[in-house]
């Protein structure tokens, strides 16, 4: 399962883990995605959204 937003398509974004000594090692940033119960065009449906997306549509 993708790790996507199914409202607002927030997807991992990728940098760098940079230790003391400025070594720069790949990582991923993943988005907060919850099962949660939305309202989107007046249904009520679950689905996998970030906590920015679950408070604002949240039911």
């Amino acid at each position: 399962m993708a790790k996507r937003c199914a409202i607002c398509g927030k997807e991992p974004q990728y940098g760098h883990h940079v230790s003391h000594a400025k070594n720069r090692v790949n990582r991923r940033f993943e988005p907060n995605l919850q099962m949660g119960r939305v309202t989107v065009a007046g249904r009520s449906v679950r689905a996998r959204v970030c906590t920015r997306c679950l408070r604002t549509y949240a039911a």
